[in-house]
């Protein structure tokens, strides 16, 4: 799409959709609250911010069966959650990925929990359970989210206690063995309250795995809780102390060859050993954080507010990176890290002039280690080198001829990699907004952040004796590394930034609103060190300009927002595999640029039936200048041009204190990349979920039928992966459909 269609498309959209608008003021039915969001530190309703987000509540997570992150793509336009396991994920919003998970890499998008920063990959997933509100915004955030809210944020916000005594317990059963038991129980006093809550669940893997003695892939068994206290001594006092705990121990991820994809015909496996620390395919993860947040009404016009949290993260996977039946390339990643932050703010609000000021310390120490194993006899073979010795590809007895039977076997084992870091930041910020007019509002804020990083790397890899002795082939592809050679190298990292936004917002009557804005956004620059060369990849430099409105009908039960945006990238980093090392490495790909439009309606047609939709549209890439090297004019790895989504919810009376219940979708999304060379490619996908059931007429109790990707579409999540940069492509296989039978009983003041 050029940028003369988008400009000529978004405003006929944003016409379109004010003149629905004001078709629905004369159907509408009742009055319906707006939705209040936070993302400014402050209580708002949504339609008054003058950004980009995209907002749910509890009732509304429900109904839609959004339980996990991923099932958030389907229902927020721009917005993409690829999880390949519970220990890498992708969060891509507006078509630029943050899925990095090395030990010194900063995060394009910020994963906050409870309003602290959770960002890091590895210890960003968390069980989506018990949440009061979940916020997405996006564009560059740094003033409200912090330096690693480049591209956006996502912000989760778990349900507090409650003084009334009240609870729920779930349980759900379905194919592939699933079963899940999730609940909840709250109470308390006028001074204390508290609330536990817990999920437990499980899931056989959906990729069949016909290895001796290994699970099927791809499934999942987690199982977290949460303790919250709420303190409030008086009116003006607020104590929250929180204390979550993720842990999961998954079957692991299938990465399949092209031939077995879709078939029920793979065999994927990984050797015993100590050095991965698993015999079998998996994962082994535990998450403890505890949050601590405090908010002081200090007088009606000012407030006080300090959150400080810790989290230790450890997680280890086991992976078999050729998705073929031998065991040729045979990895482990463990990454470990604990996180403590601080952040103190001053709100002040008047009639005029709202805003707030304040500092920040985070603090975190990392690592990660990748171990590998490999048969040097079945390294040649399988790469197709001995043709000229008459050995067959993949010949598990290809040692033993090479050495005159002198060995069966040669194994290569080592730690691949090894990376470790000690990450600091401070931050000054400060954003007001000021009523110039009763119609028009401007907003204004800047962080300064000064950023420390001392990394360290190191490879361990001994000489490889068949291959280098007999074969004479580079054995740099095989397993040893030219990184560093068995020495450990550091280096500093140090940066110093300012980071502002600019908002305009302007009332056109009580129903419309229309915004403009400018933000700029950081990622750090990047440590890389190859063969002992320490370069330092330059920060990537986000601009970001956006214009967007914002309404409703005169009711309420009809809201929509649209808004169409710029963002120019200074040193693109972009993450790719070394050919000649087998690691993932990051580059500077020069300028970037995105062009996009992207609109929401959420209609309560009657009082029973409300239809949701969401469209996103998008232009973006490296810009094919000669400058930009091998990537210009490459798409953005996981980037659709195209996505979208049209669902519904329905309650409806069936008589005998009965209610009648039912929700589904359908998504869509255009064909992705998934690598910015732009060599492996997936064509369009759609699927349809489904939610059918019934419940008590106050809501006492609640059972439910769902399916998610009802017509069992086949489809994949990510392609190339480790066992690319050795010539063995792989693929990650999507779910297929996934049945499920659920009931809820609610007790107590629900």
């Amino acid at each position: 799409m050029n940028t003369k269609n988008l400009f000529t498309l978004s405003p006929l959209a944003l016409m379109v959709l004010s003149a629905f608008s004001a078709q629905a003021q004369q159907e509408s039915r009742q009055d319906i609250e707006s939705i209040t969001v936070t993302a400014q530190k402050r209580v708002q309703s949504i339609q008054d911010v003058p950004m980009t987000i995209s907002a749910f509540d509890s009732d509304t997570m429900e109904d839609l069966g959004i339980d996990q992150f991923d099932e958030l793509s389907d229902f927020v336009p721009g917005l993409v959650v690829q999880q390949q396991s519970i220990n890498n994920n992708g969060y891509v919003i507006r078509g630029i990925t943050s899925d990095d998970g090395s030990a010194s890499a900063s995060a394009r998008v910020s994963v906050y929990l409870n309003g602290t920063d959770v960002s890091r990959s590895r210890a960003s997933y968390f069980e989506t359970y018990d949440m009061e509100r979940i916020e997405v915004v996006k564009g560059p955030q740094a003033t409200l989210f912090g330096t690693a809210a480049s591209i956006g944020a996502m912000s989760f916000v778990t349900a507090k206690p409650e003084q009334e005594f009240n609870g729920y317990v779930k349980g759900s059963v379905g194919n592939y063995d699933m079963y899940e038991v999730q609940g909840m129980v709250t109470g308390g006093s006028d001074v204390v309250q508290g609330r536990f809550a817990f999920v437990k669940k499980a899931r056989d893997g959906y990729v069949k795995n016909n290895a001796e003695g290994e699970n099927d892939l791809n499934g999942y068994d987690r199982q977290a809780y949460r303790a919250s206290l709420r303190f409030t001594p008086n009116e003006d006092l607020t104590v929250d102390i929180i204390y979550n705990h993720d842990e999961a121990s998954d079957p692991g991820t299938a990465f399949a060859s092209e031939d077995v994809l879709f078939t029920d015909n793979g065999s994927f496996s990984v050797p015993d050993s100590t050095l991965l620390g698993m015999d079998d395919i998996g994962i082994e993860r535990d998450v403890d954080d505890i949050n601590l947040t405090v908010n002081w009404d200090l007088s009606e016009r000012y407030s006080l507010t300090y959150i400080g949290a810790y989290r230790d993260y450890d997680s280890l996977e086991t992976f078999d990176a050729d998705g073929t039946e031998y065991e040729f390339l045979n990895f482990a990643e463990n990454a470990s890290g604990d996180q403590t932050s601080h952040e103190l703010r001053l709100n002040f609000s008047g009639d005029k002039l709202n805003g707030f000021i304040g500092t920040s310390y985070f603090t975190e120490d990392a690592a990660q280690s990748i171990p590998v194993i490999g048969e040097e006899g079945l390294v040649v073979s399988c790469m197709g080198l001995l043709a000229s010795y008459g050995i067959e590809s993949c010949n598990t007895s290809t040692t033993a001829l090479l050495t005159d039977g002198a060995y069966t076997e040669l194994l290569n084992e080592g730690i691949y990699y090894l990376n470790e870091a000690d990450n600091s930041s401070t931050s000054l910020f400060a954003d007001a907004s000021y009523a110039v007019t009763p119609n028009f509002e401007l907003t204004a804020g800047l962080r300064y952040v000064k950023e420390s990083r001392q990394t360290s790397e190191v490879s361990d890899m001994p000489s490889t004796t068949l291959i280098s002795s007999l074969v004479g082939y580079d054995s740099t592809l095989f397993f040893t590394s030219t990184a560093t050679n068995g020495i450990t190298y550091t280096a500093d990292a140090d940066d110093n930034v300012l980071l502002p936004r600019l908002n305009a917002l302007y009332t056109v009557n009580d129903n419309l609103n229309i915004y403009a804005t400018f933000s700029q956004g950081q990622r750090s620059q990047i440590v890389d060190i190859d063969s002992g060369v320490i370069d330092l990849v330059p920060a990537e430099e986000i601009s970001n300009y956006e214009t967007g409105l914002k309404g409703r009908n005169n009711g309420g039960s009809l809201t929509y927002s649209a808004a169409v945006f710029l963002q120019d990238y200074k040193n693109f980093q972009v993450s790719v595999y070394d050919a000649d090392s087998g690691l993932s490495e990051t580059l500077n790909a020069g300028s970037a640029s995105n062009l996009g439009f992207e609109g929401e309606v959420s209609w309560h047609i009657t009082d029973n039936l409300r239809i949701l939709a969401n469209l996103a549209i998008m232009d973006a890439g490296i810009d094919d200048d000669e400058e930009n090297g091998e990537y210009a004019g490459n798409q953005f790895r996981l980037q659709p041009k195209t996505s979208g989504a049209l669902g519904y919810i329905y309650r409806g009376d069936m008589g005998n204190n009965l209610t009648f219940f039912s929700s589904g979708s359908y998504t869509y999304r255009s064909s992705v990349y998934f690598d910015i060379e732009n060599e492996y490619e997936e064509g369009s996908v759609g699927l349809v979920n489904l939610q059918l059931g019934i419940s008590a007429t106050d809501d006492n109790w609640e059972l439910t039928l769902a399916a998610n990707n009802l017509l069992d579409n086949e489809y994949i999540m990510d392609a190339g992966n480790t066992g690319s940069a050795f010539g063995f492509a792989t693929y990650i296989e999507g779910a297929p459909r996934m049945v499920s039978l659920n009931f809820t009983k609610r007790f107590g003041q629900y």
